[in-house]
């Protein structure tokens, strides 16, 4: 046990050096431009659930890109999103239109969050499909959840072997890995082996211990790190969708903190980071669940059964601040 503990004080020490500082020096956008692709008309509070989980977390920017009559719901959830409607199926040209919009859209992005609230609907999944392609031709980070798993189960192709498997998050439950893994023909119940198999994409399986891999390992034991954080004793739909937006936070910080991006704030990687940099959307994942299953065990010691998300969206800052927050206090002490 002793072991666990310092293996996951390690490791969440080395996600805390990802993360930018708070800094006069960054300008709006710098620390992370997330976009949430889903919201169907029958589904508006998934893609909110993960773009304010992001934001919650300390991302600066977040974008939803859904339908217009998810769209119109969700801009009376928060106006501090920015809201696309811009995925019409009733428009003769509806795919056309929502081409050209990525395209924009993708030059604002460091991270894009596929399949909140997106349905199953040939339209949608036609426009996961397309975001997919876009991020893939240009160097977006992709977290893919929910219903942007259905449309893996049949086209693996579209991550399977991506260049620079390392911006590439998956997040299923425990059914989405099922058929993610029948889908890939993979018998065992192997996170690592669906990473391998996918060509080295980070899988980040949920479960009542979550398990990460990107089937190369390097950065504990084995091939696949564990995180038993004790979570809630209540599951709510919506707790998914915040760890899909903290990990694109996440991911987004340690991949601009890779490139050099905060250099000018002084932090960017040392000749010791050499393994963060390589493992930064392994740890992303890692820092991510670890995260999200505290949100929740700290969500139910205070609401038990009355437990909602919004409850839990309320305390991100909160826990992000006992997790994290501390140790930026401690790193800019004299500096502002």
């Amino acid at each position: 046990m002793s072991a666990q503990i310092d293996q996951h004080e390690h490791l969440l020490s080395l996600v805390r050096r990802m993360i930018p500082p708070l800094s006069p020096n960054l300008h709006k956008g710098q620390a992370g431009r997330i976009g949430v692709l889903g919201g169907s008309g029958d589904y508006s509070g998934a893609p909110f659930f993960a773009a304010m989980g992001a934001m919650r977390f300390g991302a600066d920017l977040a974008h939803v890109i859904c339908e217009p009559a998810a769209g119109a719901v969700i801009k009376t959830y928060a106006p501090d999103l920015i809201v696309h409607t811009v995925l019409d199926s009733s428009l003769p040209n509806g795919l056309d239109v929502a081409h050209e919009e990525l395209v924009s859209l993708m030059e604002r992005l460091h991270v894009l969050v596929i399949g909140p609230g997106l349905g199953r609907s040939a339209f949608m999944q036609s426009c996961a499909r397309l975001a997919i392609q876009l991020a893939r031709e240009r160097d977006i980070g992709v977290v893919v959840d929910a219903d942007g798993l259905w449309l893996l189960n049949s086209e693996p192709d579209l991550v399977r072997d991506w260049p620079g498997a390392k911006r590439v998050v998956l997040t299923p439950n425990i059914m989405e890995f099922r058929r993610l893994s029948d889908a890939m023909g993979i018998a065992a119940d192997s996170c690592a082996e669906l990473a391998r198999a996918l060509g080295g994409v980070t899988v980040l399986q949920k479960g009542a211990v979550d398990c990460i891999s990107d089937g190369a390992g390097g950065l504990g034991k084995g091939d696949t790190l564990t995180v038993a954080v004790q979570g809630g004793l209540k599951r709510v739909g919506g707790q998914g969708d915040i760890l899909a937006g903290t990990t694109a936070a996440l991911l987004a910080w340690g991949r601009e903190w890779a490139r050099g991006a905060y250099a000018h704030v002084g932090h960017a990687p040392s000749d010791e980071d050499a393994a963060v940099v390589d493992h930064v959307a392994v740890l992303a994942a890692y820092g991510a669940s670890a995260f999200n299953r505290t949100v929740s065990h700290v969500g139910w010691e205070r609401k038990k059964r009355a437990m909602v998300t919004h409850d839990l969206l309320d305390i991100v800052g909160e826990v992000y601040e006992d997790m994290f927050g501390q140790y930026e206090a401690e790193d800019n002490k004299g500096k502002l």
